[in-house]
């Protein structure tokens, strides 16, 4: 089984709108996909959000990603986003959320620091 978590860094209050319409259309497709579990968090001052979902493999993932509102969501992303987080874990459920914010510190440190 295969996690993806995901961060995302709205740019601005003014923003949250056009994330809300794309998160809530994503959500919905989500329900509707190959995706066995999902969970979504966020920060106290909704600037930050987070998103985990568990898929079978590869392929699922990815026929949800590069197609219908989620296709869309991120050619749009700049619209709304500052900064987009991603990747992917090999676990049979999802995590917590406090481990799986702990590995996208440690993936944005060694990207920074391999720079």
């Amino acid at each position: 089984m295969i996690v993806s978590i995901t961060k995302i860094e709205i740019s601005s209050y003014s923003k949250l709108i056009a994330f809300f319409k794309f998160n809530g259309q994503i959500i919905n497709d989500l329900k509707q996909s190959k995706c066995k579990k999902h969970k979504i968090t966020f920060s106290w001052n909704l600037k930050d959000w987070y998103t985990m979902t568990l898929w079978l493999n590869e392929n699922d993932i990815n026929e949800f990603y590069r197609n219908g509102t989620h296709l869309e969501a991120m050619k749009q992303s700049k619209i709304f986003s500052s900064k987009i987080q991603s990747t992917r874990i090999h676990n049979e459920d999802l995590i917590s959320w406090k481990e799986a914010k702990k590995i996208l510190r440690t993936i944005n440190y060694v990207k920074t620091t391999n720079c």
